[in-house]
C-alpha cells in the first residue's frame, strides 16, 4: 500500500487562510521535513496528485510571490520533488522566526 508524502503539506497548505506568516511558515517547514521523511523510510511512499489546486493566492500573500511559489508548485508534487521540498526548508525556516 502506497502512502502519499504530501498529505500533510496539503493539509497544511489549505489551511493558509487561517494563519498569521511566522504560524504558517513554521507549519509548512514542520510539513515539508515530514515529507522528506516519510520519502527516505518508506520505499512504497509517494507523491500523489493533489485532490484540487492550492490556494496560491493566500500563501503568496503569506510568504511572498518566489516562496510562495516554490511551496504551492511541491503542492503540486511532480518529478524530482524531494529536492524541492530540502530547497525550501531553509527559507521557510527563516520566516518562522523572522517574527
Amino acid at each position: 500500500m502506497s502512502t502519499d508524502a504530501l498529505r500533510s503539506l496539503r493539509t497544511t497548505v489549505d489551511a493558509a487562510a487561517a494563519s498569521d506568516r511566522a504560524a504558517f511558515a513554521r507549519a509548512a517547514r514542520n510539513a515539508v521535513a515530514q515529507a522528506i521523511l516519510a520519502a527516505a523510510l518508506a520505499p512504497d511512499t509517494t507523491a500523489g496528485q493533489p485532490e484540487h489546486e492550492p490556494p496560491e493566492a493566500e500563501v503568496r500573500e503569506l510568504l511572498g510571490r518566489e516562496l510562495g511559489d516554490a511551496l504551492t508548485a511541491l503542492y503540486r508534487g511532480g518529478d524530482d520533488w524531494t529536492s524541492r521540498a530540502i530547497d525550501l526548508l531553509e527559507p521557510l525556516n527563516e520566516v518562522a522566526h523572522a517574527e
